[in-house]
């Protein structure tokens, strides 16, 4: 991170033509997205978006399992429940680690990086 600060500075000086300067900056934007993306793969310290500092209507959604001993269920959540903190409830409900579960929201296979989304921001409905 503070390699990336410091090329961003050294872009300021008038040696560095305006290509290289376009090249260190998105190589910095570049680093500063995995950085994010890696972040929010194992949750999101209970950090919330500010849409997810509201709380929004209650969703009822049913739980389909495709593990054969797990019967399906339904469970009840805030519009401002964020996907990590729904993986946890799901998980506790069907007895799975979270690190192990896949949530599929109708055709859409929700990724690792949604984890600090909101159910309101992937457009559940009940």
């Amino acid at each position: 991170m503070k390699k990336c600060i410091d090329l961003i500075q050294q872009t300021n000086s008038s040696s560095i033509s305006s290509d290289e300067k376009h090249n260190i900056i998105t190589k910095c934007l570049h680093v500063l997205n995995l950085m994010i993306e890696e972040s929010e793969k194992k949750g999101t310290a209970r950090v919330k978006s500010h849409s997810g500092l509201i709380k929004n209507k209650i969703i009822k959604l049913k739980i389909n399992s495709f593990i054969p001993k797990v019967d399906d269920c339904y469970i009840r959540v805030f519009g401002n429940t964020t996907v990590w903190d729904l993986k946890e409830i799901i998980s506790k409900k069907v007895g799975v680690a979270v690190d192990f579960l896949r949530l599929r929201i109708e055709s859409y296979e929700v990724c690792e990086t949604d984890n600090g989304k909101t159910v309101q921001d992937l457009n559940v409905k009940n």
